[in-house]
């Protein structure tokens, strides 16, 4: 069975070759044609090589180096049974082609400058609240009720009416007397001299 792979060392030749007497149709349906493989969202075509075995394989071997080698022996049969598996196995990433047959390129990541950036620009999200609608409505700057003048205290003794006799209208009648001073100048600077107690 004939395999679209290209070799480029006499190791990937009979790697090659092993796999053309050996592989069954739907692994070599799958080494020239590639198959599906989704990353990022996206679904492209996963094509391996040769190259991309001998990786495979490398890294395998170093698994089974004893601690501190720097070379490991592998027999053919181990080698062979890997190349299979990594043909064979669809998790195993390849390179990645794009529908057209390009290569895929994953979008490259924002540098951390970037990302403070775009972090900068975002505007504050908050619900308004009754005090913000208030402050749009009154364009006067906001007093300190705490501290009236004496004057304002003399203005606001003069607008007190003495109580009426209760028995000329009683539904409109209340002691004035009752009430503290401060607090009822508080009130009638607050609604804008406006107050009027009777």
């Amino acid at each position: 069975m004939k395999l679209n792979l290209e070799t480029k060392s006499k190791e990937q030749e009979l790697v090659k070759a092993y796999l053309e007497e050996n592989a069954s149709e739907t692994l070599a349906e799958k080494i020239n044609n590639g198959t599906p493989f989704e990353k990022d969202g996206k679904t492209l075509i996963n094509k391996k090589t040769l190259d991309g075995f001998m990786k495979y394989a490398s890294s395998e071997a170093r698994k089974l180096a004893s601690k501190g080698a720097n070379s490991a022996c592998v027999e053919d049969k181990v080698m062979y049974g890997w190349a299979v598996h990594y043909f064979e196995e669809e998790s195993i990433e390849g390179t990645l082609l794009n529908d057209d047959g390009t290569e895929y390129k994953p979008a490259p990541k924002p540098t951390p400058a970037q990302v403070r950036k775009v972090e900068a620009k975002k505007p504050e999200q908050r619900q308004a609240t009754l005090f913000d609608f208030m402050k749009q409505e009154t364009a006067e700057p906001e007093k300190d009720y705490d501290e009236l003048t004496e004057e304002e205290m003399r203005e606001f003794d003069g607008d007190i009416e003495e109580p009426q006799d209760i028995d000329d209208k009683p539904e409109d009648l209340f002691d004035a007397t009752a009430f503290d001073k401060n607090a009822l100048c508080k009130l009638d600077v607050i609604f804008e001299n406006k107050l009027t107690v009777r």
